[in-house]
């Protein structure tokens, strides 16, 4: 569901003429689309990820295919090339560049603090902390300070080094040093592109251009995506099986809403902390619904009272009571059923897939 809203939104942000005129730039997009929302924890976790994994090709490398590896990055004595002092240089110089970078964000910080302070401006400042990447950009830089620290020591490689796993070439090393350098460069150009930030945030007339951009970027497509998906989930019924107002004894479904008693419990959970409804997938839901709906219809052509009974007034109905975004906590059952065949033990397995819940700070 959440697919289709975000290409829905894509398209009507795209035909209008003045989101496409303050639409965010190439270079905006391309450092929004590595920091993301980054903070140091997923830095570092990606990092390590990386890290083990050209640790664990250095040991297979070396296993299965030692022959391949480049006899140019032995580290030799004089007058061969000492790689290990190289990149012991290298990582130092990256380090203090880093730690320069930092410096240059406190300053700049500190003079948006002031300014906001004078003019009690607190919402242009949160415009200013998302379209500087002031957040993510000095996660970045504390996140690669560290591991430039850490790495000063290749704890890992002296791991596997004691293990016998690993080989005396530094190839691997480099491998690292080289994806060290690219970070720092794509942190030079976001403290690049900070400092053009900060110095239009100053002016006042370039601090109106950027409330425009956050507004047609941010706040525009969250408004409408927060609508979209509130109105595709309350009238997924129609587009799930039908609703067919000449047809009153038809099987129904209906999202968002609690009939009250009586009902049968379908699917019920235990969320052990605060989650909220993110995302459903209709196409699954789809497919159970059609099934349930069939052997309803099924079952009752097999009973000749069900007329009298009035299935035609009011058939078998279905419901799912969470709301998008809406808080659920403890025991919750939020597949509910009035008449008709209970679910199979599949397809409630297949509805519990369907309903992505994720974790909320709101505890009310």
């Amino acid at each position: 569901m959440n697919r289709w809203v975000r290409r829905e939104v894509t398209e009507q942000l795209r035909g209008n003429p003045v989101a496409r005129r303050v639409r965010y730039g190439l270079v905006h997009r391309a450092l929004r689309r590595f920091f993301g929302s980054g903070t140091f924890g997923r830095f570092i976790i990606a990092y390590m990820a990386v890290n083990v994994a050209v640790v664990a090709a250095e040991a297979l490398s070396v296993w299965l295919v030692p022959a391949w590896l480049p006899a140019w990055s032995t580290s030799g004595s004089a007058p061969a090339t000492d790689i290990k002092a190289l990149m012991l240089n290298v990582s130092s110089c990256l380090l203090g560049a880093q730690i320069g970078l930092l410096g240059v964000i406190s300053l700049s910080l500190a003079l948006v603090t002031l300014i906001a302070q004078r003019e009690g401006s607190s919402t242009d400042v949160q415009v200013y902390y998302h379209e500087s990447f002031s957040f993510e950009l000095v996660a970045s830089c504390v996140a690669l300070a560290a591991v430039l620290c850490a790495q000063l020591l290749w704890p890992l490689q002296f791991f596997i080094h004691r293990l016998g796993l690993g080989t005396e070439l530094q190839f691997f090393k480099l491998c690292l040093l080289g994806l060290h350098l690219a970070w720092l460069l794509v942190n030079l150009a976001a403290v690049a592109y900070f400092i053009a930030t900060t110095f239009r945030f100053v002016q006042q007339s370039a601090r109106e251009t950027l409330r425009e951009r956050y507004t047609a970027n941010v706040v525009l497509p969250r408004d409408l995506t927060q609508r979209l998906r509130e109105q595709l989930y309350g009238l997924a019924t129609k587009e799930l099986i039908g609703d067919d107002e000449e047809d009153r004894g038809r099987p129904t479904a209906t999202f968002g809403f609690d009939f009250g008693a009586p009902w049968n419990v379908e699917v019920e959970t235990l969320f052990a902390r605060p989650v909220a409804l993110h995302d459903v997938r209709m196409t699954w839901v789809r497919w159970v619904l059609k099934r349930w709906s069939a052997r309803c219809v099924t079952a009752a052509a097999q009973q000749p009272t069900s007329a009298s009974h009035g299935l035609g007034r009011m058939g078998p109905s279905i419901w799912f009571t969470p709301h998008i975004g809406g808080v659920l906590r403890g025991n919750v059952s939020w597949c509910r059923r009035r008449e008709g065949v209970p679910l199979t033990a599949f397809e409630k397995f297949v509805l519990r897939r369907a309903f992505i819940f994720r974790s909320s700070r709101d505890e009310g």
